[in-house]
């Protein structure tokens, strides 16, 4: 099975989209969650995901859109948007190809009443030790806008970057691609006007 998986859209339809359109022969799409902003939805970013089929999670951004604090932010939103969002879970385990995948946010052991999140690094040494506890082949999160790919044990660690909003040191929005019968995890830059280019290869 391929598995696309995209990360902190926030409301950029346009690279979505784009990714969407890259990640067409996967099977299964997945969003580990802020694909809006806490402060802005686009409907269209909605739709665009609900249309192709996405399963997704909650990022901290649809927390605090469905915290108390935010009962005006709320009130703006159509219904079926409102009850999007409201049926997103925390986390997801998934059996994929005979692999468990762990699908979260910012690390595993987020509070789910909280709406702050976890951010894990690469060169963290205490969170990827701390995440060496998690029981799965393959870990999925996102929330640092920088992607990554590393192996702790048996387990890979992937996150796609974000593709909506830039923040790693060569401004790239990104997304990946998981080949679970070939072993291999791939992240793809978003390229406007041309292709998506790989910058990130490895296997598990």
């Amino acid at each position: 099975m391929k598995v696309g998986v995209v990360s902190d859209v926030h409301n950029n339809v346009e690279a979505l989209t784009y990714a969407l359109e890259a990640l067409r022969d996967c099977e299964l799409l997945l969003n580990l969650g802020d694909l809006v902003s806490q402060y802005r939805v686009t409907p269209e970013v909605l739709r665009v995901s609900r249309e192709a089929g996405m399963m997704g999670i909650l990022g901290n951004h649809e927390k605090c859109i469905l915290s108390l604090g935010s009962a005006a932010m709320r009130s703006r939103l159509a219904p079926a948007d409102l009850a999007f969002l409201e049926g997103l879970p925390d986390q997801r385990s998934l059996s994929i190809d005979g692999r468990q995948v762990q699908v979260v946010h910012g690390a595993p052991w987020d509070d789910p009443s909280d709406i702050s999140c976890s951010y894990v690094y690469e060169q963290d040494v205490r969170s990827l030790n701390r995440l060496s506890a998690t029981d799965a082949d393959v870990l999925l999160l996102g929330h640092t806008h920088i992607a990554m790919a590393t192996r702790l044990g048996k387990m890979l660690v992937l996150n796609p970057g974000s593709c909506g909003e830039a923040r790693d040191r060569a401004r790239r929005l990104s997304f990946a691609e998981l080949d679970f019968a070939a072993g291999t995890a791939t992240v793809y830059e978003v390229r406007a006007g041309g292709p998506p280019e790989a910058f990130i290869q490895t296997s598990f």
